[in-house]
């Protein structure tokens, strides 16, 4: 995270287009996977430069999936051949981008956010970035994670599936991120009720940890997920020349999508603030437990520390002192003070 807020630096006073690449790739290793397909054949495989890509044939659609991004030549270079606009690249090799949608003249440009857990809560953000032009669809990824495993199986295996266009592939693409949305999701809820179920038990320390760490991955979540609702919602409308208007309408349930795992966040939000009120609660309720306690004791032992205190002072005349019985009649009444205490407090309830 230091290395990738480093990078992120470089950036400061930097001229529009400039191409800087602020992730953590720790090498410049890149490939480059290209697919081309109809209704009736598809191909598939692996190219060393972008120029195999612009000689291949176009069967009728055509997928450049590039993944690596730390070799700012060769994204420089695919630009260049693709005509990509500047900024766009510039967009591409930041991969601290927010979520957003940019239409210019001949593509349009998308960025997007995969979503994954790492060992225990930690929510893992992966940067998708998807150009679309004619007939023509390229993806930007730092690791090569199977982002797209099941698309292009489904592309292998479905002759209807390879006979819908590039904005189809884009729906398909977008789709599968939000739906992930979904499996974090489903593996946070089950943590927050497990957190929640010791709490009620037991509300250590340990648990507080964890309900601060949900809410920073909720938050996270939460901004993360936000754009991708705006940016489905603008794709739903139709306005949009590159896509399609029947495909736009399977946008609206990537956008229904979205709407349900803001929801979700916003329900799982005030759950995590609800569990925090009941550990300050219970924290509260301890203390004011101990004080309790305490507070008794001291009621009890007051008058009993007056008769010590008395009987301890240095007079010479004191007729108790040689009484025969003395010193059981100061326990006698101790022992009664005491318990004409303890019936007054538990009279009162508060014992």
């Amino acid at each position: 995270m230091m290395k990738n807020k480093k990078n992120y630096y470089k950036k400061k006073q930097q001229p529009p287009g400039t191409l800087v690449y602020t992730g953590d790739q720790s090498d410049d290793s890149q490939e480059l996977h290209l697919i081309t397909y109809n209704k009736d054949k598809i191909v598939h495989k692996k190219i060393k430069t972008i120029d195999e890509f612009i000689n291949e044939e176009n069967l009728g659609i055509k997928w450049l999936d590039v993944i690596g991004l730390a070799n700012v030549h060769s994204i420089e270079e695919i630009g260049q051949k693709l005509k990509i606009h500047r900024l766009i690249l510039e967009d591409i090799l930041n991969t601290r981008q927010r979520a957003k949608l940019e239409d210019y003249d001949d593509s349009l440009f998308l960025v997007i956010k995969k979503l994954s857990l790492l060992e225990g809560i930690e929510i893992d953000a992966k940067q998708i970035s998807i150009i679309i032009k004619e007939n023509m669809v390229i993806t930007f990824q730092e690791y090569d994670e199977d982002a797209f495993k099941l698309i292009k199986k489904r592309l292998e295996e479905g002759a209807h599936v390879r006979a819908l266009g590039a904005d189809d592939l884009t729906y398909a693409i977008v789709d599968s991120i939000v739906d992930g949305y979904f499996d974090v999701m489903e593996i946070l809820s089950e943590e927050i009720d497990k957190t929640e179920n010791e709490l009620m038990d037991d509300p250590k320390k340990e648990i507080l940890n964890r309900i601060y760490s949900l809410k920073r991955q909720i938050v996270f979540f939460r901004n993360t997920v936000w754009p991708v609702r705006d940016i489905a919602n603008t794709l739903s409308r139709g306005e949009i020349k590159l896509i399609d208007q029947k495909t736009s309408y399977y946008f609206r349930d990537v956008y229904d999508h979205s709407i349900q795992v803001i929801e979700l966040i916003e329900t799982y939000r005030d759950t995590i603030s609800g569990m925090m009120d009941i550990y300050l609660s219970s924290i509260s309720s301890k203390t004011n437990e101990v004080m309790k306690i305490l507070t008794i004791f001291s009621a009890i032992f007051i008058p009993l520390t007056f008769l010590a205190g008395v009987y301890g002072m240095n007079f010479i005349y004191f007729p108790e002192l040689k009484w025969r019985y003395g010193y059981l009649g100061f326990w006698i009444v101790s022992i009664l003070i005491t318990a004409a205490m303890i019936k007054y407090l538990k009279s009162k309830k508060w014992l």
